[in-house]
């Protein structure tokens, strides 16, 4: 099986980074293909962003399809704000994950009453809009944004965790959410590294599209979803 993993953010080592933990949660069964939309930006913090980022992601995707049109077996937009997710499910023959709607969709089911975390001042707002998109804004008790805008990312990633942890103890004590979703490209395999000061289900975007992919590569495998 083929995994198309897109990043939207025009950023090689995030990128890299994230395929590489695909490449050992999904196993030696998933041959993972990883691309960079270089066109885009190097991180998407804006509404602008995201239209420059879906453009480039639309892009990407075809390109790839064109070259071998049975080749993936499913793509994942390893972006938590999913720029051009829509028009790539338009175009592509096989299922296409998004990191938020996996990780909401995993919230719902652990627990329901979920807050987030994510990099980026203006993503609050953006996110909101797609949870009403999605249907299941009510069920989200708050959303902190963490400022990055100094990091090199993934090169300063203890800094990273430093300033997530810090906001997630202030949000548990705050919102008292049943799970919290860890969100961004930025902060891919952050949760798991985090020491919580109670217990709380934590959810990593990356974990949670991983998990959706590899539910979705069984069921056509399965021939139960065509």
């Amino acid at each position: 099986m083929r995994l198309l993993l897109l990043n939207g953010n025009a950023n090689r080592a995030m990128t890299d980074q994230m395929a590489a933990k695909a490449r050992r949660l999904l196993g030696a069964g998933v041959e993972v293909v990883a691309d960079t939309a270089v066109d885009s930006v190097a991180y998407i913090a804006s509404r602008r962003d995201c239209a420059l980022s879906a453009a480039a992601v639309v892009g990407l995707a075809e390109k790839h399809l064109a070259a071998e049109p049975a080749r993936f077996d499913a793509i994942l937009l390893a972006c938590f704000g999913e720029p051009g997710i829509s028009a790539v499910r338009e175009i592509s023959p096989v299922p296409v994950v998004g990191m938020l709607e996996a990780s909401v969709l995993s919230a719902l089911q652990l627990g329901g009453r979920f807050s987030v975390i994510t990099p980026g001042q203006r993503w609050p707002r953006m996110i909101e809009d797609q949870l009403n998109d999605l249907g299941v804004a009510r069920h989200c008790l708050g959303i902190d944004a963490i400022a990055i805008d100094d990091l090199a990312l993934p090169a300063q990633r203890n800094l990273a965790a430093q300033r997530l942890a810090t906001t997630l103890e202030a949000q548990q004590a705050r919102l008292v959410p049943d799970v919290v979703i860890v969100g961004g490209a930025a902060f891919a395999g952050l949760a798991a590294e985090l020491t919580l000061a109670k217990e709380c289900r934590v959810i990593d975007c990356l974990d949670a599209a991983l998990a959706q992919v590899q539910a979705m590569l069984t069921l056509t495998a399965d021939g139960q979803v065509r």
